[in-house]
Formats: C-alpha cells, structure tokens, sequence
C-alpha cells in the first residue's frame, strides 16, 4: 500500500511556527481508491465500535449536561470537510445559551470537564458513521478562518483532499486553535499527515491522541 513503507519512520513535525517552503510548490500526491476504500471501512466499524462502547456515557453526558444548564444537548457546528464541502459537526454543547438560542463564549462546569477530557468531541462518531468525517484526518476548520491570506487557502485547498478527522497530527501536537497565528503551524502538521498516511500512522496518531495533554487543549 502507498506509503506504508513510511509508517514505521513518521516523525513529522511539531508545530514549528513555519511551513517548509516545499509545501508551498509541490503538489500532494492523491489518495488511491483503494487507500480510501480501505479507511472509509476502517472508520465504519471504529465508529460503529465506539458508539456502542460509549453509549452509557452519551446518556450521562446528557443528563449532566441537561441539568447544568438550559439549552440543548448538542450543538452544530458548520466546518469545511472533503473537497470544501460545508459539514455539520456534533459536538456536546459546552456554552451556556442566550434567550435568543444562540450559543455564547461563556463555559458551563460541565463544559469545561468535557472540554478538558476531550469528551465533548464524542458526538462526531456520528459524523464519521455518516461519511462526513474520519476518526483521524486533518483538522477541519471554520468559516472565519477563509479570511486568511491567499496563500493559507491554497494550502487550506490542498488538505481538503482527504476527510477531517476526529484527531489528527494537528490536533495532537496542539495545533488546532482558530486562529491565524497557528494556521500555518496547523497545515504544515495536516500536510504531513496526508503526505505519510498508513494505517500504522493513524493507529499512532489514536495512541497519542489517548496520551496527549495537547489533544484536550486545541
């Protein structure tokens, strides 16, 4: 398989604060058919697994949620996925809601626990189920952030080529804030990941995704 060979050598690099300068010039290689066939099957049984594993605790994470605070249980967020298609990623809602319903910045006690265990990204298994996701992948990214510079977007382009992930070489070196200080830190993880993809590498990239202090804080 394309790649593979790679797996076993995956350093990649850590959010440097630069972009090497090949990764302005050189166009990504595409992902086979079969190389995605054989993820699309990967993230199938994963998220089929984890929905049913984690079930008690998407009930609980419901009741404590419910009781916390008035609003819903989940909230819907609008992301750029594959080939910039817009996806509406669930997560645990984390904020408290306005009398107009709509979500505001400030955290919840029960938020902040799903924020710092990562609990709150659960929902995004249904994500995966559906098509719209992959348990590992690059890190999609909010409308506001098409703001950026001309170049960011031709490398914003380029990552849409393979399905956002749950977790990915971004996410789990704590490159993932909105922002664009650390966009260019963040593609240079996620063009990485696409360019050394192997299915060794995302069962690495889950491993430290379970270890990982920074997983919890992008």
């Amino acid at each position: 398989m394309r790649l593979a060979n790679r797996a076993s050598t995956v350093q990649g690099p850590a959010c440097s604060g630069a972009v090497d300068p090949a990764i302005l010039k050189n166009d990504r290689a595409p992902v086979f058919l079969f190389d995605r066939a054989a993820k699309r099957a990967f993230d199938i049984v994963a998220a089929t697994v984890g929905l049913v594993l984690f079930a008690p605790a998407f009930l609980l994470v419901s009741i404590a949620i419910k009781f916390d605070s008035r609003g819903p249980v989940f909230r819907l967020q609008m992301l750029h996925g594959y080939n910039n298609e817009n996806i509406p990623r669930l997560t645990f809602r984390t904020t408290m809601v306005s009398e107009t319903e709509n979500v505001t910045s400030f955290v919840t006690r029960v938020g902040g626990v799903l924020r710092r265990t990562g609990i709150d990204g659960l929902p995004q298994l249904i994500n995966v189920l559906r098509g719209e996701m992959s348990i590992v992948g690059p890190s999609p990214h909010v409308d506001a952030l098409n703001n950026s510079s001309a170049e960011q977007l031709s490398l914003i382009q380029q990552r849409q080529r393979m399905k956002p992930g749950i977790t990915g070489w971004a996410q789990i070196n704590g490159c993932c804030r909105e922002s664009n200080k650390v966009m260019r830190q963040r593609i240079e993880c996620d063009l990485y990941y696409i360019d050394n993809w192997s299915f060794l590498f995302d069962i690495k990239v889950i491993l430290m995704t379970l270890f990982s202090k920074n997983a919890y804080l992008s």
